[in-house]
């Protein structure tokens, strides 16, 4: 007769093969229904991703807003417009707020204690979904954000439509740059990324010059991803990083075509301008730095 740690360890293994098998069929429906959805009209998609969403008991809904030819994720009373069908499906899965939490954490916002009338600038904010685990700890209108990308600045204007929104690049000088468009993975860059599907012409200038503008003596957090490119925007915020409490930056192996990593650049910028690391996201080479002249003044 078998012990009972050897029933336990048995019936284990097999709850642990029954989770298993469970995944493998989830992500194969969910392939499947993904080909069809390509296929068919966007409206069409989202029916079927609803559905796919119902049977989990989720609350969030797709559809597609055929006036502004974007889709439309809602939960509750949060909306988010995004361009790329595929990407929006895949990064709200089943809950906005998941999305959400998950880009927070990556980013060690937990780390911080806001207020309704602290100020935040996302560069690189693509569809806003920082602003998901923002909404009710800062007003909306001290919301700033940066995003080149012309489909995902006006999904931004949508979503987050009082915030302060500049359809511009940051970097280290006025003028236009070339921004090579990725917008189904999300890597769109002033860097000439090893894929990009267009290039458009972008206007760009400096954070100094946008904060300076907009009369900001002191905000609370600087959220740094670039695709590559952030060097040369903290090369254009030494002004900004003085007033600024906080900088969460993303350093992967996003720059050019050799899909270098910015992480030791701006960790070195970082340090060399009176911030330091308080914690760390390894798995996304991400991390959150405090600028310890602002902490002593508190």
């Amino acid at each position: 007769m078998k012990s009972y740690d050897g029933l336990r360890d048995e019936m284990e293994a097999i709850q642990q093969q029954i989770v298993e098998a469970l995944r493998l069929i989830y992500r194969t429906v969910r392939s499947f229904l993904r080909v069809i959805e390509n296929v068919v009209s966007p409206s069409t998609a989202c029916v079927l991703q609803n559905l796919f969403l119902l049977l989990h008991g989720s609350k969030l809904r797709f559809y597609y807003d055929k006036e502004s030819k974007l889709f439309v994720a809602t939960e509750n009373a949060t909306k988010r417009y995004f361009g790329d069908m595929n990407r929006g499906f895949n990064f709200y899965g089943r809950s906005l707020f998941t999305r959400g939490k998950n880009l927070s954490d990556s980013y060690c916002l937990e780390n911080i204690t806001f207020k309704k009338s602290d100020i935040v600038v996302d560069c690189g904010a693509n569809y806003a979904d920082l602003f998901i685990s923002l909404d009710g700890k800062i007003q909306e209108n001290n919301y700033i954000t940066f995003e080149p990308g012309p489909i995902e600045y006006k999904c931004i204007t949508k979503s987050v439509p009082n915030a302060r929104n500049f359809n511009v690049g940051l970097s280290n000088f006025e003028g236009e740059m070339e921004f090579y468009l990725c917008s189904e993975s999300g890597d769109s860059s002033l860097v000439q990324p090893k894929k990009y599907t267009d290039i458009v012409k972008v206007k760009v200038t400096t954070l100094d010059k946008i904060i300076a503008s907009e009369g900001i003596d002191r905000f609370k957090l600087l959220k740094l991803e670039a695709e590559g490119w952030e060097p040369e925007i903290l090369d254009g915020a030494s002004e900004s990083l003085k007033k600024c409490e906080y900088v969460a930056i993303d350093g992967g192996h996003e720059r050019g075509v050799n899909c270098e990593a910015t992480f030791h650049t701006l960790n070195n910028i970082l340090l060399g301008n009176d911030f330091v690391m308080i914690d760390i996201y390894g798995p996304a080479y991400r991390a959150l730095y405090q600028n310890t002249v602002i902490a002593s003044e508190k």
